[in-house]
């Protein structure tokens, strides 16, 4: 770590998924930009329903790769479990290996140092609480699978989004705004929590 500077102009990542297989939703967010690509093409009527790109995992990671080339930036993301899925689902796990950063870890070396109470078991929600901006409630976040398969079971018996009931849609809805949440929110921890560690540190 270098700094709040590294995270400011950090890739965060945040993906949204089923069990054994690569990720449905994949968010983006790049200083102030989010950027949401549905990454299954299962859902693919369900992207173009809410405006968004249809592409594969695999190459929206090789896309992210080359732009910290290009651009000299990090990626950033809550836990380890996007770099797991990139690792298993794509080739370039070794490039992002070398270009991520755990926004879990950054944020629990920052309460150890503060004397701040949290703990390995705190989850993304109990870090944003912690500086002041919880997440709505609504969304739910320990439902975010089974909200895929019941839209995933939708599209594949009525074949197209329109024809899916509204329980169905208010579904996905959830589930894009929570990868937006989770995305916007793993950032806003890790700058944060760089800020506290900077503050904390002897001049040099």
């Amino acid at each position: 770590m270098n700094g709040p500077d590294v995270e400011a102009r950090g890739i965060f990542l945040d993906i949204k998924g089923l069990r054994d297989r690569p990720p449905v939703v994949l968010g983006i967010s790049v200083e102030d930009t989010f950027e949401q690509i549905v990454t299954d093409p299962a859902f693919g009527d369900a992207a173009l329903a809410k405006d968004l790109r249809v592409n594969r995992f695999e190459d929206e990671v090789r896309r992210l790769v080359s732009r910290c080339t290009r651009e000299s930036r990090l990626i950033f993301a809550y836990s380890r479990q996007a770099l797991g899925a990139i690792e298993l689902f794509t080739t370039s796990g070794n490039a992002v290996a070398d270009l991520y950063e755990d926004v879990r870890e950054l944020a629990l070396l920052w309460h150890e140092k503060s004397e701040r109470g949290g703990t390995a078991d705190w989850g993304l929600a109990d870090f944003l609480a912690d500086i002041g901006h919880p997440q709505p409630r609504h969304l739910g976040t320990k439902h975010t699978t089974s909200r895929l398969r019941y839209v995933e079971q939708q599209l594949h018996r009525h074949g197209a989004y329109d024809a899916i009931s509204g329980g169905a849609k208010a579904k996905w809805t959830k589930v894009l705004q929570q990868n937006e949440s989770d995305t916007r929110g793993t950032r806003a921890i890790a700058l944060h929590a760089s800020r506290e560690l900077a503050r904390g540190d002897p001049p040099a």
